[in-house]
């Protein structure tokens, strides 16, 4: 099993070096470094230009992975690593066909530049992974690298009592018991107010608090239809908006979070719904979003 790590050094690749190899020793899969270089025009010019071309995107590719390799290893205590490069027009799409190719079960990449400190930037890279990779995709907040996380302390998966999500919860244990911690259920619930009504900002109170029971209800129940080994707990917390709600939770910054793809994409591949989409913005520890049905 081998995990593909995205370097292109326009983006944080420390952060995504530094996720990918701490997924790699918790789950036993082999780091696989790779960049995805630009294509020259597919058609060939009289002066042979664009083969000319090509051949020095090519060295630039061998010399990014050179020195990410270098530094991979030194940084993180492996004794090598593999690396693989790609001409595409796009980055993720080329990362994403690269995965297929392979066999590989995930791609690993950092944020876009301008990310403030904790949170996750989605640049073209990640959008086009994000919404047609066909493994699983995990995301390094800003900094992430800076922060010197040793090992993945708990498995937190997002659960809205769907189909999706189950699976989802499937895979969350799975994973949970590969790396032997915790597993937490996370149901976020939002508080929304009617501007221009005399309603106060806890009219809706009553109603939340039947949602928060039936949600602690479903994760029981899901939680009873897995067989797990690790210890489990769920959270419901309530906010005005995701990232309020996030903040509600008590995290200690070596958990990663599972998420599910919108039930509403293609199959088999990522593709990020609003909820999904709001939770990689808003979150301060690394994602992994999964394919649909994965």
């Amino acid at each position: 099993m081998e995990f593909i790590i995205g370097v292109n050094p326009d983006s944080q690749d420390a952060d995504a070096m530094a996720l990918g190899s701490l997924l790699c020793r918790a789950l036993g899969a082999r780091p696989v470094l790779a960049h995805i270089y630009p294509t020259a025009f597919d058609y060939p010019s009289m002066a042979h230009v664009d083969g000319e071309w090509n051949e020095y995107l090519r060295g630039q590719a061998r010399e990014i992975l050179d020195e990410a390799a270098q530094q991979f290893c030194s940084r993180f205590d492996w004794e090598d690593v593999d690396v693989a490069m790609a001409g595409h027009r796009s980055s993720g799409r080329g990362l994403a066909e690269m995965a297929e190719a392979r066999g590989s079960a995930l791609i690993v990449v950092g944020s876009a530049p301008g990310a403030s400190v904790g949170r996750f930037s989605i640049g073209s890279t990640a959008d086009k992974l994000l919404h047609n990779s066909p493994v699983p995709v995990g995301v390094a907040p800003m900094g992430y690298a800076r922060d010197g996380i040793e090992h993945i302390g708990r498995v937190v998966v997002a659960f809205q009592n769907t189909a999706e999500s189950l699976s989802s919860l499937i895979i969350g244990a799975e994973y949970a018991e590969q790396m032997q911690v915790p597993l937490r259920v996370l149901t976020l619930l939002i508080r929304h107010r009617v501007y221009g009504s005399k309603l106060g900002a806890d009219a809706e109170a009553g109603v939340l608090r039947q949602i928060e029971e039936d949600s602690r209800t479903a994760h029981e129940r899901a939680l009873a239809d897995i067989s797990i080994a690790v210890p489990t707990d769920s959270v419901t917390p309530t906010g005005d908006s995701v990232r309020s709600a996030l903040q509600r939770v008590d995290w200690e910054g070596d958990e990663i979070l599972l998420l599910g793809s919108s039930g509403g994409g293609p199959l088999r591949r990522v593709f990020l719904g609003d909820m999904t989409y709001k939770l990689v913005r808003a979150t301060g520890v690394p994602a992994v979003v999964l394919p649909r049905r994965t």
